[in-house]
């Protein structure tokens, strides 16, 4: 099983049952992740520039530099992001199961056992130092703690399950949040050690950092999995309409303006209705399933900055 390689057997078998509904930390003892990704690994795409700057990012203490200082031309420059690393930024590579061929296939095992998409983020955090501050994530993250040590702050979500579209991190962030968390002790702290995985469900607040006298850089990765939710079968229900002419029927400009769009809404929604009404699950269920499998892994996501 290949969500047992990020928590182990058990863990897997309950996130499988049911989505978490609170911050955990598992052993993934003898998992072939800690033997593939390790920080000499990680170091050779930070110094050979071998990421694409679009997915890159350099952050301290709650700022990202300008892909300019790394970055020409849609090109790595050689040696910036090594730089930016050696004066205290964390270096986040994204996407990496679009450039590592073992990540690649990991992830695509997750996504046959889990009906998720996903993406997976690297983080290398120097000695000492902190990329992002206090933040939310709009999905469920399983956090692999690979080389070093990182503290885990974790307070109590602000909004009730975030999604990409909808209370977001970025777009809901106020600055009296911020401040309720710099002086708010937090539900949770957790010290990440190699083989330890954190798994954080959508929307708790999180501001992780290294201790000022670990001596070790940390790496871990995440692995951001869109959780399925209701919208998401009720959209793939309704494109089974797709198949009836008179969903795929013009609709007159004149219907859609301001003083005629009420009504044209009343007749689609009494027409949707109708569609719904008539749909047996059963004889639609393969082909939502084939169509939710289909979907390429991180669709959906509009991936963060460096922790």
């Amino acid at each position: 099983m290949a969500l047992a390689t990020l928590v182990g057997s058990e863990a897997a078998e309950a996130l499988l049952r049911a989505c978490p509904v609170e911050p955990a930390v598992y052993r993934r003892d003898g998992s072939e992740l800690d033997e593939r990704i390790t920080l000499p690994f990680m170091g050779a795409y930070i110094d050979h520039g071998l990421t694409d700057p679009a997915f890159t990012a350099a952050v301290k203490d709650g700022k990202a530099v300008h892909p300019g200082r790394f970055s020409r031309d849609g090109r790595m420059r050689p040696g910036k992001l090594r730089e930016l690393f050696e004066s205290g930024h964390t270096v986040n590579l994204r996407y990496l199961q679009t450039r590592v061929p073992y990540v690649a296939e990991l992830c695509r095992e997750i996504e046959a056992e889990t009906g998720y998409t996903l993406f997976v983020s690297g983080f290398v955090t120097p000695p000492g130092a902190q990329g992002l501050r206090h933040h939310w994530d709009q999905f469920l993250a399983v956090v692999t703690q690979l080389h070093g040590r990182k503290r885990w702050p974790i307070w109590r979500p602000e909004v009730e399950f975030p999604v990409d579209e909808y209370l977001s991190s970025p777009t809901t962030w106020t600055a009296e949040m911020q401040e309720r968390w710099n002086s708010t002790e937090p539900y949770a702290v957790f010290d990440l050690n190699p083989g330890d995985t954190l798994v954080i469900p959508r929307g708790w607040v999180h501001s992780p950092h290294c201790l000022p006298d670990d001596p070790d850089p940390s790496l871990h990765l995440t692995f951001a999995l869109r959780e399925r939710v209701p919208l998401d079968l009720a959209e793939a229900l309704v494109h089974t309409a797709l198949e009836r002419p008179e969903f795929r029927a013009g609709i007159a400009p004149s219907r859609l303006t301001p003083e005629t769009l009420p009504a044209t809404l009343t007749d689609v929604l009494a027409q949707t209705v109708r569609h719904l009404a008539t749909t047996d699950p059963a004889d639609v269920a393969d082909a939502i399933r084939a169509a939710l499998f289909s979907e390429p892994a991180g669709q959906g996501h509009r991936p963060g900055h460096g922790r």
